[in-house]
């Protein structure tokens, strides 16, 4: 195989992904605009880790920060109440590889588990590595919230403005 063929192996592969991803983010409260801040498929290489949270008695979430051809969000994936999550490397700076997401497979459910009431989430996000934090969180998701706000270039530009 030639380099230019394993070049094309690779694109080909990151292309079914983020469609997989944008087709599974469209299934979720709040993911079509997350598909549409993207312009289409979303793209969460070099985005950044904000915040991991689990709360019992409040809210659970994901938070990631993404500048993406000039724009900046915080896209926040808000959890229900059974998540297991299997994350390593949290520091000052948490830049992703990329993130999968997907429908989580069957899981065991261990003695200590049963009649709690809760049920394994549904979606396993995989949070590949680049710099610190990585690792898999399998969780349902009640919906992803988008907060954009106009990047130093677009304030620059005049974009956004009146």
């Amino acid at each position: 195989m030639s380099i230019t063929d394993y070049a094309e192996d690779i694109f080909a592969t990151q292309a079914l992904h983020r469609h997989a991803l944008a087709e599974a983010m469209k299934s979720i409260p709040g993911g079509l605009a997350i598909v549409e801040w993207f312009e289409g498929e979303p793209d969460f290489g070099d985005a950044e880790v904000t915040g991991f949270v689990l709360d019992r008695s409040g809210a659970s979430y994901l938070s990631i920060e993404q500048d993406w051809r000039g724009r900046s969000a915080t896209i926040t994936f808000r959890f229900g109440d059974w998540i297991d999550a299997a994350v390593k490397g949290f520091n000052h700076q948490n830049v992703l590889g990329g993130l999968t997401l997907k429908r989580a497979g069957e899981r065991d459910i261990e003695a200590w588990e049963m009649g709690v009431g809760a049920k394994p989430g549904e979606w396993l996000i995989v949070l590949e590595p680049c710099f610190g934090m990585y690792g898999t969180i399998r969780a349902s998701i009640h919906a992803i919230d988008l907060n954009a706000r106009v990047s130093a270039t677009q304030h620059d530009r005049g974009v956004g403005r009146p």
